[in-house]
């Protein structure tokens, strides 16, 4: 019996790494392209490494004569026989917008690759993220299907099947375009898609982390042209636009990983740690052993079919940085997020920052580092480069308290003890108020509400705390109607169809009047405090003071100005909290009125209030 199951193993093993096998089409060894397609005159980073891919044309030598554009090195790629060549020019000021012709001669032969040298568009210098925004985090396939016409592509493995939450739904850019309106109605300023990348894999194609042509949109998400639509309509409306990149993988049917362009592209998959689970405390180690930096590095994979790449490499840095800046000038955005920044190298990740910063000097340019020790939260946001690298990074420490903060299983004066400290070691960073992304859930987060156990009070709780703490507030789309999602139980779960975005859905919550009264009611509070924000930008950026949870009651308090804003939780579950008007009197000052920022309810001072069990009250302060 045992042989058998083992056998039952090996063969469902194989059956998995048979379709998982890289399927190189023929059009795909005899197209002539090169990697970037494209670049700039007038770019601060004018020395680019172009990878030309063809039928052995690694067997040949290149020469340009195009006035301004001169080759500074070349040589073959990976195999006696190389489908790759890398030309590596500098492009001088003084050359011109056109087609730089790149001529290949081998054995007698000669082949033209016409690689394009463009006009830029315009400067790009986006305003920096600050306390005053609140980004919202789009999953395009996810989102609204806006053109029913590309839900299938010719070509492309994976079809559409919405009852699969592991495969492609048809959500597409013109379905975010077609919804700009109730995005800005929503009140957000940015929006943080995940990545758009070609994405032609077998399986589970629909997320985009997995790319198999950096240089592409997915077809199924539409084309650059409504990408630029979009960008532009988001940013007439002052909405910044923040796209996610990838940079420590590929997927398993890119070009790259058919057919390496130099030998240790990607790291070779050991047969042991089928799934390593990252170690977010290795990389800001300062003890940390090269023999543990090394093993992890080249076993982690995120999946069967999804390789990791070797940053040790030079060449698969500059493929990467100048990839980076690509979609950046093609696509104008106003900043890039990079998530798991501990399976990227240090060395990829300098580079990669002093590009960056030598392009665009002021770039919205977000790190996910994913630890929960505020040190090394600091480390990655300050201490990686001797110069500044990111202009933000998520505050992972403060939601893994936040999380359990307000859950009814712990001690809820102790679960509150947890934020608290964690706000005083705020005192590491330099301005934790506008550089600290706050993920109030995401992608690969559970969902808001999920996390509340649908416990409306709970979840008022956690989005109150999340939209009037310092930081910049990031959250999933749905989370303002309550969609729900547990991460534990996949990704495709967390990733819902947003309700409305597609035709038959049960009721259309792109028109919060016709929403069922509960998502109407958690759609209303998230917008409240949302418009509320807005007009109060001085409070959002101003600076915390926290009183130390007591009873189970925790507050803080913001002023600006003449105005002031006080913010008090009741975290135990049974017993309503009479307010102590002594305890915040020195802080807070004389106060004559209060009004109640969600339900508009105005109060003759502090000393008549009562809050309720399990409750926030977001209060605005005034005196005479």
């Amino acid at each position: 019996m045992k042989v058998k199951i083992k056998m039952r193993k090996i063969v469902f093993l194989l059956s998995i790494v048979f379709v998982l096998m890289p399927v190189e089409s023929q059009s795909r060894r005899d197209a002539t392209t090169s990697f970037p397609p494209s670049w700039w005159v007038g770019m601060e980073n004018n020395r680019v490494q172009i990878i030309i891919r063809g039928n052995f044309i690694g067997v040949g030598t290149a020469t340009i004569n195009y006035p301004g554009v001169i080759i500074v090195k070349q040589f073959p790629g990976y195999g006696r026989e190389s489908n790759y060549l890398f030309v590596e020019i500098e492009i001088s000021r003084t050359a011109s917008p056109g087609v730089v012709p790149i001529i290949i001669s081998h054995s007698g032969r000669t082949t033209t690759h016409n690689f394009q040298l463009q006009q830029r568009k315009k400067v790009i210098n986006p305003i920096l993220l600050n306390g005053t925004d609140v980004i919202y985090q789009i999953v395009p396939d996810r989102f609204a299907n806006g053109d029913t016409s590309n839900d299938i592509v010719q070509g492309f493995f994976e079809q559409i099947d919405r009852t699969n939450p592991s495969a492609i739904h048809g959500g597409d850019i013109l379905g975010i375009t077609k919804n700009i309106n109730y995005i800005e109605k929503l009140g957000v300023t940015a929006v943080n898609l995940t990545p758009i990348y070609e994405t032609n894999q077998l399986i589970q194609s629909y997320d985009k982390f997995a790319p198999t042509n950096h240089y592409n949109i997915d077809p199924r998400l539409g084309t650059f042209e409504e990408f630029s639509n979009m960008v532009s309509a988001l940013q007439n409306r002052h909405i910044k636009v923040l796209l996610t990149m990838v940079l420590n993988k590929m997927g398993y049917q890119h070009p790259f990983v058919i057919n390496r362009p130099v030998q240790d592209w990607i790291y070779e998959k050991p047969d042991i740690n089928l799934f390593i689970t990252p170690n977010n405390t290795l990389f800001a180690d300062p003890y940390a052993s090269k023999e543990d930096l090394d093993l992890h590095y080249s076993y982690y994979w995120a999946d069967l079919h999804i390789p990791a790449l070797n940053h040790n490499i030079e060449h698969v840095r500059k493929f990467l940085i100048q990839n980076v800046i690509w979609w950046i000038e093609t696509t104008q955005i106003d900043g890039i997020v990079l998530e798991d920044l501990q399976l990227c190298g240090h060395l990829l990740l300098k580079e990669l920052c002093t590009a960056i910063n030598k392009e665009y000097p002021k770039f919205n340019f977000i790190g996910i580092p994913n630890t929960d020790l505020v040190v090394h939260n600091h480390f990655w946001k300050d201490g990686l480069l001797d110069e500044q690298c990111f202009s933000h990074v998520s505050d992972y420490p403060l939601y893994m308290e936040v999380q359990d903060a307000f859950a009814e299983y712990k001690n809820t004066n102790d679960a509150l003890k947890g934020v608290y400290k964690t706000l005083a070691s705020d005192i590491i960073y330099d301005d934790p108020v506008n550089q600290l992304v706050i993920f109030c859930d995401g992608h690969d987060l559970t969902r808001l509400f999920t996390l509340a156990e649908k416990n409306m009070s709970v979840f008022k709780m956690y989005v109150g705390f999340l939209l009037t703490t310092r930081g910049i507030p990031s959250f999933l789309y749905g989370s303002e109607v309550i969609m729900e999602g547990l991460s534990a139980g996949g990704y495709g779960f967390v990733r819902g169809d947003f309700p409305g975005g597609w035709k038959g859905d049960t009721f259309n919550a792109f028109n919060p009047t016709t929403i069922p009264s509960k998502q109407r009611e958690a759609y209303t509070f998230f917008t409240n405090l949302l418009d509320w924000r807005k007009n109060n930008p001085e409070l959002m950026q101003s600076e915390i003071v926290q009183f130390e949870p007591t009873d189970d009651v925790y507050a803080y308090f913001r002023s600006a100005g003449n105005k002031k804003l006080l913010v008090i939780i009741n975290n135990n579950p049974n017993v309503p909290r009479r307010m102590e008007t002594n305890r915040f009197a020195k802080t807070v000052g004389k106060i004559d009125r209060a009004k109640d920022i969600i339900t508009g309810e105005v109060y003759s001072g502090l000393g008549n209030l009562i809050l309720n069990p399990k409750s926030i009250l977001i209060l605005e302060l005034t005196n005479n």
